[in-house]
């Protein structure tokens, strides 16, 4: 299901990011070891310059946020979340075209 989640944030025109953002954070707080996998995954497939843009993407991800599912705390991770959609897209991009890079992250 995290998969499922994470591919429709990065690769998908994701709407309603509030929807996604509030099951998504339950699921990476229940299982952070395959959040960390899915991570490494995605960053580990791109070329070695995008690799530290992507890794700071998911450190600002979850900054600032804890480990509860309070009101506060899901409402700062969907407002990371806005902005981690926003720049990977920007770091996905193939040489500044408008076409971001095809890979599949989490198969």
């Amino acid at each position: 299901m995290m998969s499922v989640l994470m591919n429709t944030i990065v690769f998908e025109d994701c709407r309603n990011q509030w929807s996604v953002s509030r099951p998504l954070l339950g699921l990476i707080l229940l299982n952070e070891k395959h959040f960390s996998e899915l991570r490494a995954s995605l960053i580990n497939s791109q070329p070695l310059p995008k690799q530290e843009v992507l890794a700071q993407c998911f450190r600002n991800l979850m900054e600032g946020v804890e480990q509860n599912l309070s009101i506060k705390n899901r409402d700062r991770f969907t407002q990371n979340l806005s902005v981690f959609r926003r720049d990977v897209a920007e770091a996905l991009r193939c040489d500044g075209h408008t076409e971001p890079c095809s890979l599949d992250m989490m198969s």
